[in-house]
């Protein structure tokens, strides 16, 4: 086995009949009606190499293709798609390998999986490999569906009149580019792209003007460093240095007792702002208390003045209800307690007005205390300034003698710099043109030489084809020319589908010859003798059809074959199960244990054959 080969296909869908086809080692001849779905598998495994065009109507009611690969690195590998959605479910054997969903392309840049690389991982290659897909060496990811799809010729491309390899003239660079990788494994790793000539000569300005620059500022830079260096020619730096020490300690201790006086000014002023809160809070205290007393003289005042008042009205002997005589006793007087009262809060009072003096005296000696304080505080604040910034100037004096053997440091650095920038600037000045651009079909031509030429006239002739002439291949158009003249010119429709099938068997048996990097090891062929129409009876058993599918049993062993043709085409004389050849056959009816068709429940357009 080769790095690969399909062992099953499946295709399903809800309330459908599964279709399932088995595959072999070698080859494997798909024979039918038409109109049983023999081209679907074909691109179902297709489909399963990352293709983004959908194998089959969607109204089939299919909707799910499974492939079981045997791979000679990973073992068995199955992979799952739904029709038109961009991910494939793989489960392998190997844990080397993930399980769970790929991507069927790169647009999704969140996806850690990618269905082509795993597929390159199949066929022998650990990392990812960027070909060349202009003549300037912009690079592209390899992609196995384009290299897949060189050894897939399918039903609408098998009666071209060009070529079959090359399928749209845009992507050819690095579709033969690929190839190229995979007969050396040369993919010109390392060459840089190549700018366009206006964008290298801008770039290159560019690129001088920034060394100009950069030259520039680091002159300007040398000339201050050489500058500070004269300012300390003559000085005995290291008499000057232990001097600014000096004096760095000793303002340094002078800033340190003032930070200690100013802790203890802080200290100060908390207590005494502590008493100045106490004696405002006496204060208060005196002041209510005073008012109290105030009130209490006020209410006396009105009860002694009531009473006088009384005493001088005349007394009532008559009583107003009932008429009768009154006898009103004599009332005490309070005239003595409320003089008694009135003496004893006047003497409190006196006591405590002047307890408030004497606390208000205390408050103000206080008061002027914390303003002594503050003004000594705000002078050891500006006493502290000063020598801060006296004590900077010191350290800055300092720093600039240390600096001096900096300033030789950096100006050898600067020159050596400068040197450097130099030598980019000649260097870029100086650099070569660019290398030339890449012809990949040239160097496709030098590797492989006449070997395809060889090639297609063994097979030529291995298929009884009896037309005088000699084949050769035209890399320029990359296809087959016969006595130097394109199968365009010359060859109608059924003679270019047996030529387009020869190109497929020379591309398959060469890429899996000795010295190959890489074997793709498998070949699909849908309908090799599309339109081909041959007088068999004058030619017996050497007739190109039976030479071309002798021509596919004697290769079979170069890896998986797999040809899809009409009932009516396949040679019947040729008995291909005894010769181990893989046979399945579609009908279109079921009697005699026909199968009817891939797809069992899908028959519209599917006229059944008459008994």
């Amino acid at each position: 086995m080769h790095n690969f080969m399909i062992e099953r296909l499946r295709v399903s869908g809800a309330g459908k009949i599964d279709g399932v086809i088995n595959f072999t080692d070698g080859l494997n001849i798909i024979q039918g009606r038409s109109n049983t779905g023999k081209t679907w598998i074909l691109k179902c495994i297709y489909y399963l190499f990352s293709s983004d065009t959908r194998p089959y109507s969607p109204l089939t009611g299919y909707t799910d293709i499974e492939g079981i690969f045997q791979t000679r690195r990973y073992g068995r590998i199955t992979m799952s798609r739904k029709l038109d959605e961009e991910v494939v479910t793989v489960v392998a054997e190997s844990e080397e390998v993930e399980d769970g969903e790929y991507d069927t392309n790169y647009t999704r840049k969140t996806s850690q999986r990618y269905l082509n690389d795993l597929w390159l991982r199949i066929i022998g290659l650990d990392e990812t490999i960027e070909v060349p897909k202009t003549a300037r060496y912009a690079r592209e990811r390899l992609s196995w569906t384009n290299i897949a799809n060189v050894f897939f010729a399918d039903e609408n491309e098998i009666d071209k009149s060009e070529s079959i390899v090359i399928k749209d003239q845009r992507y050819e660079t690095p579709l033969i580019a690929s190839l190229y990788f995979l007969l050396t494994g040369d993919y010109k790793k390392g060459i840089p792209e190549i700018t366009k000539p206006e964008v290298a000569t801008a770039k290159k300005k560019a690129v001088i003007d920034y060394i100009e620059e950069q030259v520039a500022s680091l002159t300007e830079k040398r000339v201050s460093y050489i500058m500070q260096l004269e300012e300390l020619a003559g000085l005995d730096i290291e008499r000057e240095m232990q001097e600014l020490s000096d004096h760095i300690q000793e303002v340094q201790q002078e800033i340190n007792e003032l930070i200690e006086e100013n802790t203890a000014i802080v200290r100060q002023m908390a207590e005494y702002q502590q008493e100045d809160a106490n004696c405002r809070v006496l204060l208060d205290r005196y002041e209510s208390l005073i008012s109290q007393y105030k009130a209490d003289l006020q209410r006396l005042d009105f009860i002694s003045k009531g009473e006088k008042a009384v005493k001088g009205l005349p007394e009532n002997g008559v009583c107003p209800f009932c008429g009768g005589e009154l006898h009103p006793e004599e009332d005490d007087s309070y005239m003595g307690a409320i003089n008694g009262e009135i003496k004893r809060i006047a003497a409190e009072l006196a006591v405590i007005a002047a307890t408030e003096n004497s606390v208000r005296e205390e408050q103000e000696t206080i008061r002027a205390s914390i303003e002594e304080l503050q003004a000594r505080r705000a002078d050891v604040n500006e006493a502290l300034d000063r020598k801060n910034r006296e004590i900077q100037n010191y350290r800055s004096g300092l720093q600039r003698f240390k600096d001096y053997t900096a300033l030789q440091t950096g100006i050898d650095f600067v020159n050596d710099q400068l040197a450097i920038l130099g030598q980019k600037k000649v260097a870029e000045l100086q650099k070569k043109k660019n290398p030339p651009l890449y012809h990949a079909k040239q160097e496709f031509e030098e590797e492989v030489g006449t070997g395809f030429n060889v090639l297609l006239n063994k097979i030529l002739k291995e298929c009884n084809y009896r037309n005088a002439g000699y084949a050769s291949w035209d890399f320029n158009t990359f296809d087959i020319l016969m006595d130097g003249v394109p199968k365009s010119e010359d060859q109608g429709k059924g003679y270019r589908s047996f030529l387009n099938s020869v190109v497929a068997l020379m591309l398959y048996e060469y890429f899996n010859s000795d010295g190959v990097y890489i074997k793709p090891g498998f070949l699909m062929i849908d309908t090799p003798l599309l339109g081909f129409d041959e007088n068999e009876d004058a030619f017996g058993d050497n007739t190109i059809k039976n030479g071309l599918y002798q021509y596919f049993i004697n290769h079979q062993g170069d890896g998986q074959m797999i040809i899809v043709d009409n009932l009516n085409v396949v040679p019947q004389d040729i008995d291909f199960k005894a010769k181990g050849v893989n046979v399945v056959t579609y009908h279109k009816d079921e009697k005699d244990g026909h199968v009817y068709g891939f797809m069992p429940s899908w028959r519209k357009d599917l006229p059944k054959e008459q008994v």
